[in-house]
């Protein structure tokens, strides 16, 4: 976060139990977030979900739209990171990848909690009362 934008106080209420829409699993690169992630999905598909993510790359042989990777072109991902419509995205290898804001939608209206390992900047995004996000810290092991 910029330094500017830490709250060191946040108003909070009693609120009666629900389901969260999205859970975030934020921690260290390496730390096991995506791991952790999966394992959810695998255990209980019915309850829990996560997005494809969208990349201008083209689409390998033995590839499917909508299985690993959700396939566009680099003018419409560029036109929509100008819309805002992305959490996050990057440019890898030439090419740019990204998790759409829509998609996270998508899995909500399924009825499923929404699993995203994302960058700590994309709760910004996130903190709205339209994800509810729950969000939990992955730390390392102590050696």
């Amino acid at each position: 976060f910029d330094r500017h934008e830490i709250q060191i106080y946040e108003e909070v209420a009693k609120m009666p139990p629900f389901q969260r829409k999205t859970l975030v699993l934020i921690g260290a690169q390496g730390v096991g977030r995506r791991s952790l992630k999966n394992r959810f999905i695998v255990l209980n598909p019915t309850r829990f979900g996560t997005t494809v993510p969208f990349t201008s790359r083209k689409a390998r042989d033995d590839e499917k739209d909508g299985q690993a990777y959700r396939f566009v072109s680099r003018a419409e991902m560029e036109t929509d990171i100008k819309a805002g419509r992305y959490l996050e995205h990057g440019e890898y290898e030439g090419n740019l990848y990204g998790t759409k804001i829509d998609s996270i939608l998508e899995v909500v209206q399924t009825g499923r909690t929404c699993i995203l390992d994302v960058n700590p900047q994309a709760l910004k995004i996130l903190r709205t009362s339209e994800f509810m996000p729950y969000v939990v810290f992955i730390a390392a092991p102590e050696l």
